[in-house]
């Protein structure tokens, strides 16, 4: 839609670009793709139209509280994704994940 934005979206590819090189993980692009749908479909969208949208998400952001609950979640994703590139992990069910994070 034209005129939204969703700031999770950036949020979210700022926080794997933090992380994400300090693993052993492979780095092409449809991994970072992976890894990002994967963490956003598991953390509220944050759609904006203002720029006073985006200073109260930044803000938002910037607790302590969301940005350990964005870490957590990319930084699981990146596990994920990691331990099994190109496998479409995004379109995994909870009881999968848990089943692969137990292996």
């Amino acid at each position: 839609m034209e005129g939204l934005t969703n700031l999770m979206e950036e949020t979210v590819l700022r926080k794997i670009d933090q992380l994400w090189p300090n693993t052993n993980y492979c780095k092409c692009n449809k991994c970072r793709l992976d890894i990002a749908a994967y963490a956003l479909n598991r953390l509220p969208a944050k759609y904006v139209q203002s720029f006073e949208g985006a200073m109260l998400h930044k803000f938002e952001t910037s607790t302590m509280q969301t940005d350990i609950e964005i870490t957590a979640v990319v930084f699981k994703a990146i596990q994920l994704i990691g331990e099994e590139p190109h496998s479409n992990m995004g379109n995994r069910s909870s009881e999968e994940e848990e089943e692969s994070v137990k292996k």
